[in-house]
C-alpha cells in the first residue's frame, strides 16, 4: 500500500516562444532535475496562445519596436521545485539567461503537493 505525502514546493509558470521551450528547460535542469517523486524532468507545456506587449522606451526588446503593440505565439511552461528560496533564486536566473525577453514573465506561487511511498 503506497503512503501518500505533503511536501512544499514552489510552483513555478514562465511564459516563452515555442523556439526557445526547450532551452529554457534545459537551461533550469542545470540547476534542478525537476524531480517529482520517481520522476526526473516533470514540467507542463501548453498549447501555444498569444503574448502581447508594446515594447517601452528603456526595454531591450527581441521582437517589434518601440511604442508599436507586438503580438507572438507563446506557450506557457510550469513545473515545480522543492520550497528553497536559494534554489529558487538559481531557477530563475536560469530562466533570465535563457528567456529571449528581456523581461520574462514568471509567476511563482508556494503550493503543497503530493508524492508517494516516500520519494520526494
Amino acid at each position: 500500500m503506497s503512503q501518500i505525502m505533503f511536501v512544499e514546493t514552489f510552483r513555478i509558470k514562465v511564459y516563452v516562444i515555442e523556439e526557445c521551450v526547450e532551452k529554457v528547460l534545459n537551461a533550469v535542469q542545470r540547476v534542478t532535475n525537476l524531480k517529482y517523486g520517481n520522476y526526473d524532468g516533470v514540467s507542463w507545456c501548453s498549447h501555444p496562445g498569444v503574448e502581447r506587449c508594446t515594447p517601452r522606451e528603456g526595454s531591450d526588446t527581441w521582437g517589434g519596436s518601440i511604442g508599436e503593440p507586438f503580438f507572438i505565439g507563446s506557450i506557457q511552461i510550469e513545473f515545480s521545485i522543492p520550497r528553497d528560496k536559494e534554489l529558487l533564486s538559481k531557477v530563475v536566473e536560469m530562466i533570465f539567461e535563457s528567456h529571449p525577453w528581456d523581461e520574462p514573465v514568471i509567476s511563482i506561487f508556494e503550493s503543497v503537493e503530493t508524492r508517494k511511498n516516500g520519494v520526494i
